[in-house]
């Protein structure tokens, strides 16, 4: 039988959705050739090298034809085609730190793999199409939501904005996901023994949560917290600058931006945006395994403005719960950071489940009303840490309350 090609070619995009979503191989191929140019652009804008461009482009398409049968409106193909190539890009990179022939050697190890909730890092494992096959096979209740995730590899927000689902509803059912999928390849968390004190107990169960201080004043806010006695946290600092770091003895100190900078962002928040950018795969790693994530910044600085919406964006994609605690200028640090404060605030807005925000200049009037006396620059500063260490503390046993309502 001869096709004749001409019947697809003049055809409307809606139609060629319809018969691409009935499994149309020839109307796929001409929904390809008219929208590859604009995918083309959004990859190339995120990716580092043609070759890397060429591979994203190809999971792109091999995704589009894989999970298209489950979009619910032909209308919103551009924008979903946009985000999957867009995510395609972001998970490209966030894998490439692992071989790219990893497969799992241990029942270990698979756990590990799938409680990272990344289907991508199995990209050339021979693990890849059992896993594809048993999302497939999910209950109703969780399977969107997990193909969407796992095979599609949008991030937990996206998801929120086409399905209209809660972030916290979508966390839910991706855990639910992890355990059937254990169930599914016959794995069962490793113990260390049959049983277990109630000491050791808690201790399994205990959530893990990460502080990470971006920037001079995330950094300095990390510092005041542990000096402070605040326990059962994991300290991180991030800095473009390796001699702010070395003051960090009791936090783990993570530079970013060693080959993209010249070792300082000089209150610039697009170096600090490109420092994270090129290492995100460093950041991906030390916001994994997290279950609560305080992202600490002064906002309208440098580094802090610009990494630290990055951070908290693949924290959020870990499926940890995401609280940014962040400063805004005193007056005397000048109008350009108040705007730059706000720009990079609102961009970290979106990025997180929930943000508190401390003002220093309406602190420090605040307290020099009550004293009727002037402060000085330090320790108005001292005031700002200590009001970010009360937010993070209050936080943190709100958080626990809830685990125990729940």
């Amino acid at each position: 039988m001869r096709y004749d090609l001409s019947t697809h070619t003049n055809l409307t995009d809606k139609e060629l959705i319809g018969l691409t979503q009935a499994s149309d191989e020839l109307a796929f191929e001409e929904l390809m050739s008219r929208y590859s140019p604009r995918i083309w652009k959004v990859i190339t804008a995120n990716s580092r090298q043609r070759r890397d461009a060429e591979e994203i482009r190809m999971d792109v398409w091999r995704a589009v034809w894989e999970n298209i049968s489950g979009l619910r409106s032909v209308e919103s193909f551009g924008g979903w085609l946009h985000r999957i190539a867009y995510n395609a890009c972001k998970r490209y990179y966030a894998s490439a730190r692992r071989s790219g022939n990893e497969i799992p050697s241990s029942y270990a190890d698979l756990i590990d793999h799938i409680d990272r909730s990344a289907v991508a890092r199995f990209r050339e494992a021979e693990l890849c199409e059992d896993i594809r096959e048993a999302v497939h096979h999910l209950p109703d209740s969780v399977r969107r939501v997990a193909v969407l995730y796992y095979l599609e590899l949008w991030n937990i927000k996206d998801i929120h904005a086409e399905l209209g689902l809660a972030i916290g509803t979508i966390k839910t059912k991706l855990r639910q996901t992890r355990e059937l999928l254990r169930q599914a390849f016959g794995v069962e968390p490793e113990r260390r023994g049959t049983m277990l004190s109630k000491q050791e107990e808690s201790k399994h169960i205990q959530p893990k949560i990460k502080v990470i201080g971006v920037g001079g004043a995330g950094g300095n806010a990390v510092r005041w917290m542990i000096e402070a006695g605040l326990t059962e946290v994991e300290f991180y600092a991030v800095n473009i600058d390796q001699q702010a770091l070395d003051k960090h003895r009791e936090a783990t100190p993570v530079q970013i931006g060693a080959n993209t900078t010249p070792g300082f962002s000089g209150a610039n928040s697009e170096v600090g945006r490109r420092a994270a950018e090129g290492d995100r795969e460093t950041l991906y790693t030390i916001v994994a395994d997290a279950d609560l994530i305080f992202v600490i910044a002064g906002m309208g600085g440098g580094t802090g403005t610009g990494a630290a919406p990055l951070i908290a964006s693949l924290a959020q994609e870990q499926g940890a719960s995401v609280v940014g605690v962040v400063t805004c200028p005193f007056n005397f640090e000048g109008q350009r950071r108040a705007e730059q404060a706000e720009r990079g605030l609102q961009e970290l807005r979106e990025s997180i489940d929930a943000v508190v925000v401390v003002q220093n200049q309406g602190l420090l009037d605040s307290i020099e009303a009550k004293q009727k006396l002037p402060i000085t620059i330090r320790e108005a500063f001292h005031l700002s840490d200590e009001m970010l260490l009360r937010s993070v503390e209050e936080s943190i046993s709100e958080f626990h309350s809830n685990i125990l309502r729940n």
